[in-house]
Parts: structure tokens; C-alpha cells; sequence
């Protein structure tokens, strides 16, 4: 476990997954992220590539050759080396590997930062393709924050709170399958969006086209919680796992979960991003404790 550390917060990181594992702030005393008790979910903070979500039969097709890939990818599992690091930041870095190539054809490199500033973490990810032609992915973010943060406070006592009103897409899961609905509907969402268990009995919410850039976990109870920074990102879901688990995952995605009609290839998935040879794909996002 690797460790930054700043007069603000002090954070741990592992190499599998380059996974942030714990947030604990020196000013409120607090852990923020889900400590990963497996009795609800093992995870703290995966990050999701080459793909988000399920795949149909865990599969999908390239130029018609088969290739099986688990939910979420396999990111979250690979070792991830240090390239730099001081005590407020590291930069983690994978590449792929003649195991990478069975599960998906593309040579690339995987590299995620993290920078401590003040009480902020920001998180960054590249992608860089090493191959002789473009490659197809997808990526996401999936950390989990206690919740509640306080003992004095309970899960129902929290709500999300979104910068401005919204007017988003809303994509559903069928929760037997863990695949998304053909159907959408545009909804409107007030400000805040109360937190109960029964607003998950469906599995994950997901909203495409927030406007909102700034998203905020807080409670009624007490004045602490997380400020969720997303400034360039087409998906924006959060979970809980079954079984009142007292977490909540703020999870931006730029990907999906496949249809549940799905022809399964590759390059026409929903959310499927394409990058050029030589090209850098770069995206962020940062979390504010307070």
C-alpha cells in the first residue's frame, strides 16, 4: 500500500488497479471512501477499462473474432507500476500484455495520477495507443464513500445534490440480466435526489448529459460529505449495493453497460470511444472533503 499525505488529508493507494483504498481527512477526523468489507463489496475505487458495465454473455465481437471480457474489464485487476511519485502525488502506469491481447486485441498504455490539493484529490486518467491501428474503449471511475460518513447519521439521512436542475437521460438496468434497457426517457431531476435503499432496488441509476459539474454527497445530520468533481464525463451513475450496504458510489463513465439486444460488436457499442495511432485520451475528475 503506497501512501500521500499532505496537512490535509492522508490517502492510500494499492498497485492492483492503482485502486485508491482509503481517504481520511486530518481535519474532520473522518474516513470518507468504503473500507471494501467483502461482506457487501470488496472494492474501494476500480477503475473501469476497456469496458463499463456487462457485456452480453461476457463477450464481444471484433472483425467477427470472439473475445470474452468480465464486467468493468480488467483494469481494476492488473498490476500497476509507479512511474513518479512525491508525498502529494503519484502517477501509476500499465501496460498490455500477451494476456491483455485475449481478452482485447489492442496494444495500450494505461496511466492514473493522483494529486493532493489542500483537501482535493484530483484523478487522471490516459490512455495512449501503442498500436499500429486505432483502438476501441471505453472508461470509468467507481469509488465508494462511506455512508454514512458519521455514526451519528444514518444512510437515509443523505442526499445528492447536483449544481443546478436537471433535465438528463435516464438509462435503466434490467436488474435480473444487469443489462440496459432499449428504452429511455428524459426526466427532470430537482436539485437534490434524497438517498434510500429503495432508490436502488433496480440496481445502479444512470444519467446521460448532466450539466451539473459539480455533484455533492451531503447529510441532514451534519455538515460534512464530498464535493464530486466531473467536468468532462457523458455518464454519471450511483450505487449501492443490495442489502443496505452503507456506501454509495458516485461513478462517472465514458461508457455503458451493453443493451440487452445488442449485436455485440465492438466498435458500434454504445459508448465506445475510438482513439487514433500516436493518439492520448485524458480525462479527470476530483473529490473535496470536507
Amino acid at each position: 500500500m503506497i501512501t500521500l499525505e499532505n496537512d490535509y488529508l492522508q490517502i492510500e493507494i494499492k498497485n492492483i488497479g492503482a485502486e485508491l483504498c482509503k481517504v481520511y481527512s486530518k481535519q474532520t477526523n473522518l474516513d470518507y471512501l468504503w473500507k471494501g468489507d467483502p461482506k457487501f463489496w470488496k472494492r474501494h475505487s476500480p477503475v473501469l477499462f476497456p469496458i463499463v458495465g456487462k457485456l452480453v454473455n461476457n463477450f464481444y465481437t471484433i472483425n467477427r473474432t470472439k473475445y470474452e471480457l468480465n464486467q468493468h474489464g480488467f483494469a481494476r485487476d492488473l498490476e500497476f507500476n509507479v512511474i513518479t511519485k512525491t508525498n502529494e502525488s503519484i502517477l501509476f502506469e500499465a501496460e498490455y500484455t500477451q494476456e491483455t491481447l485475449l481478452k482485447y486485441p489492442y496494444k495500450f498504455t494505461l496511466q492514473i495520477g493522483y494529486q493532493l490539493k489542500k483537501n482535493l484529490i484530483e484523478v487522471t486518467y490516459e490512455v495512449f495507443n501503442k498500436d499500429d491501428k486505432s483502438i476501441n474503449f471505453s472508461i470509468g471511475a467507481h469509488p465508494a464513500f462511506n455512508c454514512p460518513i458519521s455514526e451519528s447519521s444514518s444512510f437515509n439521512d443523505y442526499f445528492i445534490e447536483f449544481e443546478k436542475e436537471e433535465n438528463p437521460i435516464q438509462h435503466s438496468l434490467n436488474p435480473q440480466t444487469g443489462f440496459r434497457k432499449k428504452d429511455t426517457e428524459r426526466v427532470r431531476l430537482n436539485k437534490t435526489i434524497p438517498l434510500s435503499y429503495n432508490l436502488f432496488d433496480n440496481d445502479a441509476i444512470m444519467f446521460e448529459g448532466l450539466e451539473s459539474k459539480q455533484i455533492s454527497l451531503k447529510s441532514n445530520k451534519h455538515e460534512h460529505g464530498v464535493h464530486f468533481y466531473i467536468p468532462n464525463w457523458r455518464y454519471m451513475a450511483f450505487w449501492t449495493q443490495k442489502g443496505n450496504a452503507p456506501f454509495v458510489c458516485f461513478e462517472p463513465w465514458m461508457g455503458i453497460a451493453d443493451e440487452e439486444n445488442t449485436d455485440q460488436v465492438f466498435e458500434t457499442k454504445t459508448g465506445i470511444m475510438s482513439l487514433n495511432i500516436g493518439e492520448t485520451y485524458t480525462n479527470e475528475y476530483a473529490m473535496e472533503f470536507f
